[in-house]
C-alpha cells in the first residue's frame, strides 16, 4: 500500500513539474517576444533619426531656414 502511495506521489510531482516547466517556457517566450518588439521599434526609430539627420545635413542655409519654418513660431502672430 505504501509503495502505491509513493508511486502516485511521484506521478503527481512529475505532473506538477511538467506543468510548471510548460508555464515557465511560455513566460520566457513572452519575454523574448516583447524584447524583440522593443528592439525592432528601437531600430526603426534609429533609422528614422538617421534619415532625418542625413537630410538636414545635406541642406544648405536656405533649405534649412525653409524647413524650420514649419517648426518655428512667427513673432508677429
Amino acid at each position: 500500500m505504501f509503495g502505491k502511495l509513493q508511486l502516485y506521489g511521484l506521478i503527481a510531482l512529475a505532473f506538477i513539474a511538467g506543468v510548471f516547466g510548460i508555464y515557465a517556457s511560455g513566460v520566457q517566450r513572452g519575454i523574448d517576444k516583447t524584447k524583440r518588439k522593443i528592439d525592432e521599434k528601437r531600430l526603426a526609430n534609429m533609422k528614422t533619426a538617421k534619415e532625418i539627420d542625413d537630410e538636414i545635413q545635406s541642406l544648405d542655409d536656405t533649405g534649412l531656414v525653409n524647413r524650420s519654418r514649419e517648426w518655428v513660431r512667427k513673432d508677429n502672430e
